[in-house]
This record gives structure tokens, C-alpha cells and sequence, in this order.
């Protein structure tokens, strides 16, 4: 569904998603956000083809590109079609292009464990995504615990190496700024997958014990 705000002519389109806000009224980047939402991947193709910034166009007002979005709706086809489509000059501009709260593209993909595979072509591409941090202070494997990832959450541990680093070399980046851990975040996704529990064990050894006398309490009512 589309809304129009009358004074400013802003165009709002409410998806399974959410609520989105256009980056204007007219143009190319109303044009991808439609054919985004009508899965016309091919249209999506030809017109970021023809832009000059390709897919790092911004096409919403949180500065949102065509990859941060495309990735968003778990469209792992066209996300890899687009990633195809940079040169590969541009590949180290990834981690550093980011929307307005902060986050770039593997942010978007650590949200689905489906997306597992394009998470990581984009790490071939630019490795420097995985420590990146959000506004929040969240990095892309802080997000997957947010959203109950398990099978993300372990690739993403995985490509960083976190179970051969001393533990408090790699708490930073299970940690947010302001302190909320993946522990935290396991509480209320109930992310209590059996690699989960023991990769937590490993980190946050004395109060993880209550999370696995929770997990196993919740299992014993299933």
C-alpha cells in the first residue's frame, strides 16, 4: 500500500516489512523501490546498471541503497546479482557504506539464517564487514543473535575466529555501547541452539549458567 503525506508529497509504502519512507516523490529511486517490492529483479538490474552508483544508489530517506535493501527483503538472487555488478575497486567501500543508523549491508543479511551464502560472498569481497559496528555499537554478529540466528550466528563466529581467541579478546564484539550482550539478546529471542549455549559458555562462563538452566526449563515444557 502507498501513502502520500499531502504537504510534502513524501511517499510512504507499507510492506510485510514494514513502513517505508521514499528517498523522493519521483525518480530512479522511487522506481527501484517499486519494482523491489513487485520482485522485478530484472528491472532492479537494468536500472542499477544504468546509474553510476549501480546498487550503492540510496533509494530511501534513511539512506538506505538498493543492496541494503534488496538484502533486507532476503532477496539472496538479486543481492548476488548486484554484488556482481561492482567493480571491484568498490568492494572495500562496503563496510563503509552504511544508512543511517549505522549499519551496511551483512548488518541486513545477519538477520536471516537464509542468507547465509550471500553473507559470504560479501565477505570475500570486503572482510572488514564483520567487525563493523552499527550506531548502536552492534556488529553484524550481534544482529543475528538479535533476530535468533543461530545458523548465521555460527558462520559469523566462524569467520571471525571467536572460538580460538582468548575469550576477552573477543567479547568486544558480542557487546554493544551500551553494554547489552549476546547474552542479553539470548534471553529474549530464546537463541538457545546447542553451539550457542556452549560459544556463550565460553565467553560469559558465570551468568550463562542461568541461561542454560532457562533454555533446558523451557525444552522440559515443550
Amino acid at each position: 500500500m502507498i501513502e502520500t503525506t499531502p504537504a510534502t508529497g513524501t511517499n510512504h509504502i507499507f510492506t510485510s516489512h514494514g513502513r517505508h519512507q521514499l528517498y523522493r516523490p519521483t525518480g530512479t529511486p522511487t522506481q527501484l523501490f517499486f519494482h523491489l517490492i513487485s520482485k522485478d529483479d530484472k528491472k532492479v538490474t537494468q536500472l542499477c546498471s544504468s546509474h553510476r552508483e549501480g546498487p550503492l544508489q540510496r533509494i530511501s530517506v534513511y539512506n538506505d541503497t538498493v543492496l541494503h535493501m534488496a538484502s533486507r527483503f532476503k532477496r539472496s538472487k538479486l543481492v548476488r546479482d548486484l554484488l556482481e555488478m561492482l567493480p571491484k575497486e568498490c568492494n572495500h567501500k562496503l563496510a563503509a557504506t552504511e544508512n543511517n543508523a549505522g549499519s551496511n549491508i551483512l548488518h541486513e543479511v545477519a538477520a536471516s539464517d537464509t542468507m547465509k551464502d550471500v553473507a559470504e560472498e560479501m565477505l570475500k569481497r570486503d572482510p572488514e564487514l564483520l567487525i563493523a559496528r552499527n550506531d548502536l555499537g552492534e556488529t553484524p554478529i550481534f544482529c543475528a543473535a538479535r533476530y535468533g540466528q543461530t545458523e548465521m550466528f555460527k558462520f559469523l563466529a566462524g569467520e571471525m575466529k571467536l572460538t580460538e581467541r582468548n575469550p576477552e579478546d573477543g567479547k568486544q564484539y558480542l557487546q554493544r555501547n551500551d553494554r547489552t550482550t549476546v547474552l542479553h539478546i539470548s534471553i529474549f529471542t530464546e537463541c538457545f541452539g546447542e553451539f550457542f549455549s556452549q560459544f556463550i559458555c565460553k565467553f560469559f562462563p558465570i551468568i550463562s549458567i542461568s541461561i542454560i538452566k532457562y533454555r533446558n526449563y523451557r525444552l522440559s515444557q515443550v
